[in-house]
């Protein structure tokens, strides 16, 4: 697999991640919707440890995501272009904001989540599961962990 490529709108952050998405999704909660300044936010789940930052300076601010726990969300200190979150407490995998990806093509969500919350005016996307609010323990925390439970057999 070619690595994950992507950075921030003025070029100064760049990372990449040598595992492909473990999880792809969209978030209509309201928080996804403030840090993407849009109606949803789209993410691909990575092993935190297979991602490197190659260059710039990010800035974090830690927000109580509607699921209750804490969300820090990354993003570039010149251009405030969001980049990535990750959950402080378990920072195994880290959510990269599809807009940051070089090559967006790669993006196939399965899930879209909180559409309790989705503006009205927002079409969904045809071929996702609808989740009315956060997402079932098969939806994101079985493939994380069959992922890292194969990694070690």
């Amino acid at each position: 697999m070619n690595p994950l490529r992507g950075g921030c709108a003025c070029g100064q952050v760049r990372y990449e991640s040598t595992a492909k998405p473990l999880v792809q999704f969209i978030c209509h909660c309201r928080d996804c919707q403030r840090a993407s300044g849009s109606a949803f936010s789209a993410s691909v789940f990575v092993p935190r440890d297979r991602v490197t930052y190659l260059s710039g300076q990010m800035h974090h601010y830690d927000v109580k995501a509607e699921s209750g726990r804490e969300l820090r969300r990354q993003f570039c200190s010149t251009c405030g272009s969001p980049i990535s979150a990750y959950w402080p407490e378990s920072p195994v995998v880290e959510m990269l904001t599809v807009a940051s990806l070089d090559d967006q093509g790669i993006f196939t969500p399965t899930h879209e989540l909180w559409v309790s919350r989705a503006e009205a005016w927002h079409p969904f996307h045809p071929d996702t599961i609808k989740v009315p609010e956060g997402p079932a323990e098969e939806v994101v925390r079985a493939p994380i962990r069959a992922y890292f439970a194969a990694r070690q057999g």
